[in-house]
């Protein structure tokens, strides 16, 4: 490994680990894979053949115990269930730590997380990616420069058709207590997206079923959250969406922004291209979104061309803050809102009521 890179551990090579973090962490000049784990014999040669370079172990512990001077960073892309364990666990051995989302199951380990983080002075962050999505830098872009002011409704939606249950996937079989279903998969990355615009909200609503046979966690989530301006923000995500609704859809009292289609990076990623390459970011121009404005009097609509999407900035950020102490990409104070939102959303959806929200108190499930 090059002297001036730092070299990271890979925990997990599923669909995050090899889709998601092992392009993306390849792709930033800074960091360099060094180590990965899993304990799946296929995957461990997959990983060896993309990464001849790397060391391949069985487990993090073993990582930890046999290889330590290899890495400084663990990216952790297990299930949703060993983040807090793992994440603990890299931090106790005097590691850094980017832990995919949901960062943890519960309030409580965020908690623990973060203040491992300090005690051990190593930075703890959460890969919030979608924060970097084309349609959402576009939104962004718009608020800051007040083409659209005075926020009335956010209108947020993953929406897929997947009317049968494939039980090959832990996240449709594994119940929420252990970090399965659609709130914490989908949940957390729009959630996150709305409190990164707005804030902290002031309540919460929401709507949780099962609608597939044998499904053991949330499958169809609706979220509603009121901030402090009087923004609202309502999140979907299901599966039963054989007519999907916008991606996006803004409301503001000085015009609108409507935006249907995905971003094109995690298709890129899953065809094997990655930052740096031809097209990276950039979405064909017919799937640009609609903004609605006042103009002389009347009412028109433009399409506007998205922003680039960087996923990129991510880890970049990452190694600049390890390195030269910059700012963290990504608060794990963020991610823990996130999961309390997430812990309320569950006792709403209990209650059948909306709920005052106090970042102070954890929700009881």
């Amino acid at each position: 490994m090059a002297k001036d890179k730092i070299g990271v551990a890979l925990v997990g090579y599923g669909l995050a680990g090899e889709v998601f973090h092992a392009p993306l962490v390849k792709a930033t000049p800074s960091l360099e894979i060094a180590v990965i784990t899993t304990n799946n014999p296929e995957r461990m040669e997959k990983a060896q053949a993309a990464f001849p370079n790397a060391k391949i172990f069985a487990s993090l512990e073993a990582a930890i115990v046999e290889g330590s001077d290899l890495f400084e960073l663990v990216v952790i892309a297990s299930p949703n269930k060993f983040h807090a364990p793992q994440a603990k666990a890299a931090l106790n051995a005097g590691k850094s730590v980017v832990v995919d989302k949901p960062f943890a199951i519960n309030s409580e380990e965020c908690r623990e997380i973060i203040e491992l983080g300090k005690s051990t002075g190593k930075l703890v962050t959460v890969f919030q990616n979608r924060r970097w999505d084309n349609d959402f830098l576009t939104i962004k872009k718009l608020i800051k420069e007040k083409t659209l002011a005075n926020i009335v409704r956010f209108e947020s939606r993953f929406e897929r058709f997947r009317p049968t249950l494939d039980s090959k996937k832990w996240r449709e079989t594994t119940g929420a207590e252990e970090g399965g279903g659609l709130l914490f998969d989908l949940g957390s990355h729009l959630i996150d997206q709305a409190c990164h615009l707005f804030g902290t909200p002031v309540s919460v609503y929401c709507e949780l079923n099962k609608r597939r046979p044998g499904v053991e966690s949330d499958d169809d989530a609706f979220v509603a959250l009121e901030f402090k301006n009087g923004e609202r923000a309502h999140i979907y995500a299901n599966i039963a969406s054989a007519i999907p609704g916008p991606r996006f859809r803004v409301l503001a009292m000085n015009g609108g922004y409507e935006k249907y289609g995905l971003d094109p990076q995690e298709d890129a990623l899953r065809k094997g291209s990655a930052p740096g390459q031809a097209g990276w970011g950039v979405e064909d121009k017919s799937m640009s979104g609609k903004l609605g404005h006042e103009k002389d009097g009347g009412l028109i609509v433009d399409t506007l061309v998205s922003e680039k999407g960087q996923y990129e900035k991510f880890y970049a950020a990452v190694g600049d803050a390890i390195v030269h102490g910059e700012k963290n990409p990504v608060d794990p104070h963020d991610a823990l809102l996130t999961i309390q939102i997430i812990e309320l959303a569950r006792k709403s959806a209990q209650q059948g009521t909306k709920l005052e929200f106090n970042e102070l108190v954890p929700a009881t499930l």
